[in-house]
């Protein structure tokens, strides 16, 4: 039986603390910040008049 050889890439020295301290960033400060209150009342909304306008012109 044979086993792929397949190339996995491993990140040192600078290049991996400044990966890490980026995640570490991305996941305190970004994660989440797309849907905020004010975007979920927004989006509801936005939902509700699609499905008012879907069985308006309904066929």
């Amino acid at each position: 039986m044979a086993i792929p050889v397949t190339n996995i890439p491993v990140l040192t020295g600078k290049v991996a603390e400044k990966f890490i301290r980026q995640c570490e960033y991305n996941s305190k400060y970004l994660a989440g910040s797309e849907f905020t209150g004010t975007f979920e009342e927004k989006y509801g909304k936005m939902m509700e008049r699609s499905k008012k306008f879907l069985e308006k012109n309904k066929k």
